[in-house]
């Protein structure tokens, strides 16, 4: 039977990825390594709790991939001023917000 204690209910550096435990569900890698992940899952409660999840939601097949790209200049100095010290360059924070959104003063 599996512990009760929540204290080490984490994934461990020895559990097998989480491809790895799809894998083992649909049955689809060598007979040892699904021998071993079955092992595995008897005795921990964290990978047994995520084949439950992987069961009942499991990833899709066309999901969307993130391709990420160049920030945009206007953007990026958005983000620095953002994340820099307060009140030390704003008329270039100013500029990046008049980039990014095209105002006019009559828009203002």
């Amino acid at each position: 039977m599996r512990s009760s204690s929540t204290a080490k209910f984490c994934k461990l550096i020895t559990c097998p990825s989480t491809e790895a435990l799809r894998l083992h569900s649909e049955a689809v890698m060598a007979v040892g390594r699904q021998n071993s992940i079955a092992r595995h899952l008897a005795t921990c409660d964290f990978c047994g709790a995520e084949m439950q999840l992987l069961a009942k939601f499991p990833p899709h097949e066309c999901a969307v991939s993130f391709n990420p790209c160049e920030m945009p200049l206007p953007l990026r100095l958005l983000a620095e001023d953002l994340l820099a010290a307060p009140a030390l360059d704003r008329a270039r924070f100013a500029e990046a917000i008049y980039e990014i959104e095209r105002l006019t003063l009559t828009d203002a």
